[in-house]
């Protein structure tokens, strides 16, 4: 038979049976959708090549100490490197900051990243409008010049196609515009994709360019021809081991270099693949509820099977028909899946958060269709095969005796029973997966940060640079600025911090202390550094361990230098002394001492724990800051107040940028958005396993009881009660239910450790969500047996045995 004509007969038959056909295109659509939606997930941020030119010659180096392994380099280190390296045709580097944009409307805070010569080049990026960096404009004797971001050009110039040429103001200073980046350019730098506004040459002056220790650059380099990543990272080290012998001070620090896409994935791949096996358990139990209902129906059919068969047919052509039937249930089933995929793609990348720019750009391209037509193959075969060849190898004559009748069927109703098994334990390891997820996320927000967040306002206020150009930010614009919020009505405190809390980043040192024995620099401790105002302490609510809070007397330059330290640095370097009028260098000649101890904070977000840290006055070190990290405590809504502290700020300098204005609440629920994002996930994919394998198991048992209607009646004749059949039938449900639950939490004991990173704390074999799981699946599977079993303890003798 042709195969078109086979075709419209598979069609035929499927639109016979409505309820079996709808079952199974429904279960391959979720199926093969969420698996696709995952996979395009998976292939942007793993699989596809980074959008550069040569993108697996680029690689990221770092600078490692004994504290850490990602450090950024100095200005003199990096002028080093890039001269003597020549495994390296390039070797850039690139520092962010904010800065304010005036002009073309109201001033706005943005970043500006700084490149040194050749990133775009190296990169192979061109430009929308102009030209991009280039060599030379790193040179100070030239003109100041600007590239900015096709966003920005949008948003901010509307899409002015003259930009090129004119003149902007950044931090104050003029930069002409020389280009225009493409749409969706983004640099990458290790794990990070730079989100930048602008771009602008990276500039050293001399006196810069002599900084040892003033690490804050980025590098990013391509290997030259016949290079490698490690003969690059072995040169590299070989520099390195160098500039430390005559810079002895630098003792400790080395130099590691890794490829940039592997390095650029390196915090999502774990995660990624997670939840791939976990939608490919999805599919596995679509796939199994289809095989079983192919199953049921062939064994229906056999009586057809066998009768081609009596007519000369080979047991491959009998078994043509119910591969064709499978393949047009695949692809209609692919169909309906792509449909999902494409909404969930748009869903996903909805839920996507700023910590996870790698899936920013997820599409469905032809490397996912491509994926999607090989899934849909193998899922046809082995929805397919199974159940034509446990049709097709019948005896004819035992198949045309049993084709009316429904009691045969042993050894399908067998297979089905292990089908179903399989797809129970599969739905309890995802739920295991889920429940454990669920559970750490629960700790994770769980965690006090230290403070109460609940009443206050995070902002960020940026100030013109040359309005300030003595640096007497301090005294000019930031006093009277938090006078000016504190005098507000509703408003209890106001204070500023050089970075806020939970944004997951800060600046640090070594602490040498006084009267310690310092040979050994690579062994000096590392702490955190915060400036802040006298403010800052009531605003938080930050609780006094021991001693006392800065005033404002102590930020004047001629008081002694002192600083607050929080509990995790008394633990670690005085944990059995006072650590009150201890003093450590903050210069050759210098000390600072500790005058309190304040409450740990979660700085770095709620699954770091807290580091040492020291917090000094704003006048002491960030006499010539422009950009000041505000938080404000109301009595009221936090929200509500942020036009007011607005317009507070604006009566004290008009040209300020205000960006960030939201309650803290929502920048600890932005920290928390990674591990969100893979729990709400990981959820759905537990709850449609859990929804498919109650409809496997329902259907497994309502064919059980068709199957058996005959048998049933005759045990009813014969005197069995309705409640021993209802019993008999729930024993064969519930050691269904028992067998599945038996594997998965055998299997959960061992794959659930792989989830470690998502657990925060939650041991992969929590008692009370491995118990909880079994719970929720038990009564899942209860009532999706309970039907059949009264079904079957209902059957009217009469009506059974007229069956036959």
């Amino acid at each position: 038979m042709p195969i078109g004509s086979e075709i419209r007969q598979a069609v035929r038959g499927l639109v016979r049976s409505p309820a079996l056909s709808l079952a199974a295109i429904l279960c391959l659509g979720v199926g093969i959708g969420a698996t696709t939606a995952i996979y395009s997930a998976v292939h942007t941020a793993l699989i596809r090549p980074l959008p550069y030119t040569d993108p697996d010659r680029l690689v990221t180096v770092y600078r490692t100490t004994p504290h850490f392994d990602t450090g950024p380099f100095s200005p003199a280190n990096f002028l080093d490197l890039r001269r003597e390296t020549r495994s390296l045709v390039r070797l850039t580097a690139i520092q962010s900051a904010t800065a304010l944009l005036q002009g073309a409307g109201e001033a706005a805070r943005i970043t500006a990243y700084q490149a040194s010569d050749g990133l775009f080049d190296m990169l192979g990026v061109r430009p929308l409008l102009g030209r991009l960096l280039r060599d030379g404009d790193e040179d100070p004797a030239n003109p100041a010049v600007v590239v900015l971001t096709e966003e920005i050009w949008r948003d901010r110039f509307g899409s002015d196609a003259g930009i090129v040429g004119t003149v902007v103001r950044i931090d104050g200073a003029p930069y002409e515009v020389v280009g225009v980046l493409p749409r969706g350019f983004r640099a990458l730098s290790g794990q990070s994709v730079l989100e930048s506004d602008v771009w602008v040459p990276l500039r050293f002056s001399p006196e810069r360019a002599l900084l040892r220790r003033n690490n804050s650059l980025r590098l990013l380099g391509r290997l030259a021809g016949g290079a490698t990543v490690e003969s690059a990272h072995m040169e590299l080290r070989a520099v390195m081991e160098g500039i430390v012998e005559a810079h002895p001070e630098l003792s400790g620090e080395q130099v590691r270099v890794v490829p940039l896409h592997a390095e650029s994935v390196r915090s999502v791949r774990g995660p990624l693949i997670m939840l791939f096996g976990a939608v490919g358990f999805v599919l596995l139990i679509a796939v199994a509820n289809v095989a079983s209902l192919l199953l049921a129906r062939g064994v229906a059919r056999r009586g057809e099977f066998a009768m081609r068969t009596v007519l000369g047919a080979r047991q491959s052509a009998a078994m043509r028909p119910a591969l064709v039937e499978s393949a047009v249930l695949a692809f209609t089933g692919t169909t309906l899946g792509l449909a999902l995929s494409w909404a969930g793609v748009r869903v996903i990348r909805a839920l996507v958060p700023g910590q996870l720019p790698q899936l920013q750009t997820l599409s469905i391209d032809g490397g996912v269709l491509l994926f999607a037509v090989l899934l849909t193959a193998i899922v046809a075969i082995t929805c397919g095969v199974t159940p034509a060849w446990q049709a097709a190898r019948a005896e004819p004559q035992d198949a045309l005796r049993a084709s009316g009748r429904t009691g045969r069927g042993l050894g399908h109703q067998r297979f089905l029973r292990a089908l179903v098994a399989v797809e129970v334990a599969l739905s309890l390891l995802l739920l295991l997966g889920a429940g454990l997820a669920v559970r750490g996320f629960q700790r994770l927000v769980d965690q006090d940060p230290g403070f109460d967040p609940r009443p206050l306002l995070s902002l960020t206020v940026n100030i013109p640079p040359d309005r300030y150009a003595d640096g007497s930010t301090t005294e000019r614009f930031l006093v009277p600025a938090l006078d000016a919020v504190r005098a507000l009505p509703g408003v209890v405190e106001a204070g500023a911090i050089s970075l806020i809390p939970y944004t997951n980043w800060g600046w640090n040192f070594n602490v040498s202390y006084e009267g310690r024995a310092n040979d050994d620099p690579t062994r000096l401790p590392l702490v955190e550094t915060r400036t802040v105002t006298p403010g800052l302490f009531a605003a938080l609510g930050l609780e006094l361990v021991g001693g006392r809070l800065p005033t404002a007397a102590d930020a004047s330059p001629d008081a002694p230098l002192v600083v607050v330290v929080n509990e995790a640095l008394v633990r670690r370097d005085f944990p059995n002394e006072d650590p009150i009028g201890k003093r450590f260098h903050s210069g050759p000649t210098t000390f600072a001492t500790i005058v309190g101890v304040v409450r740990d904070i979660r700085n770095f977000g709620p699954d770091r724990d807290p580091r040492p840290e020291v917090m000094w006055s704003y006048g002491r070190t960030e006499a010539r800051s422009t950009s000041f990290p505000l938080l404000v405590r109301v009595s009221g809504d936090p929200a509500s107040m942020a036009p007011a502290v607005t317009a507070a700020l604006r009566s004290v300098d008009g040209e300020v940028a205000i960006s960030g204005l939201r309650p803290m609440t929502d920048v600890i629920a932005q920290s928390v958005g990674r591990p969100r994002f893979y729990l709400v996930l990981m959820s759905v994919f537990a709850a449609v396993a859990l929804l498919l394998a109650t409809a496997g198991l329902y259907g497994v048992m309502s064919y059980a009881v068709a199957q058996r209607s005959r048998e049933l009646g005759i045990r009813s004749a014969l005197g069995s009660t309705p409640g021993r059949t209802l019993a008999m039938v729930l024993r064969q449900g519930f050691a269904l239910i028992g067998l599945g639950a038996a594997v998965g939490l055998t299997a959960g004991a061992g794959l659930t450790r792989f989830l470690e990173s998502l657990l925060y704390g939650v041991s992969p074999l929590d008692g009370v969500t491995f118990a909880a799981v079994t719970a929720a699946l038990a009564a899942a599977g209860t009532v999706a047996i309970l039907l059949p079993a009264r079904r079957a303890a209902t059957v009217d003798p009469v009506i059974a045995m007229r069956t036959d």
